[in-house]
């Protein structure tokens, strides 16, 4: 009798412990900067599946994952965070700033690709996952999910800020390149379904390349057909 009841209680306790492990959960949260400003676009991926989803306009996510899953946080310019969910339904993530990244990352020029650690040009670009996945997402929105990039609306005008406010009386918006030709068209005529690539260039050895035209930084789009 006793033996059975043993036996019975340890079959329970396998029980519980198999449906708690499969179990899953809404996770929700918000993610930040060190500087507490909102980020758009990034990616919250269950560890060791495909199940990913992409923070809003508000910094906000929510994911279905097991009770004790693992999440990934990644955003281009920032350091990758994995955090166990561990029960917990709400997790909040604070990014620091990437200052070691991959040397052998490639960097697009606007006149070919090179090994970042061959060039001295800071860049970012838009995660091309959010390009092909995110089919809500306007270009501006996209465009703000890369560090130190401003959308500044003048009247119907969209224009591109990188570097800040670098002259009083001046220009102090990037310069697009569309397919490896300037555009001064508005970003409102090009469809994002059609964009490629986005890639932003931010230091100003970028004057190496464009000039004069190239001192606020310059935004790299290549489209589908363009490539």
């Amino acid at each position: 009798m006793l033996f059975r009841t043993c036996v019975i209680t340890f079959l329970m306790q396998l029980l519980f412990v198999s449906f708690s492990f499969g179990q899953n959960i809404t996770v929700q949260g918000n993610v930040r900067d060190i500087f507490n400003r909102i980020l758009f676009g990034t990616s919250v991926k269950l560890n060791g599946t495909t199940t990913e989803v992409f923070t809003d306009s508000m910094g906000h996510y929510e994911i279905t994952v097991p009770i004790k899953g693992k999440l990934i946080f990644s955003h281009e310019g920032f350091v990758t965070q994995k955090i166990a969910v561990k029960g917990k339904t709400t997790i909040d993530v604070c990014f620091t700033l990437d200052l070691d990244r991959s040397a052998g990352r490639e960097v697009n020029t606007g006149f070919g690709y090179v090994k970042e650690s061959q060039t001295a040009q800071s860049s970012s670009s838009v995660d091309k996952k959010m390009l092909n996945q995110n089919n809500e997402a306007d270009i501006t929105q996209l465009l703000q999910t890369v560090p130190n990039v401003k959308i500044v609306y003048e009247g119907s005008e969209i224009k591109i800020q990188i570097r800040g406010i670098r002259s009083l009386n001046g220009d102090n918006y990037a310069l697009i390149i569309l397919n490896g030709s300037p555009f001064y068209g508005s970003l409102n005529d090009l469809s994002r379904n059609a964009i490629k690539s986005i890639e932003v260039l931010k230091d100003p050895s970028a004057l190496t390349s464009y000039g004069s035209r190239g001192a606020n930084g310059v935004v790299l789009i290549t489209t589908k057909e363009g490539k």
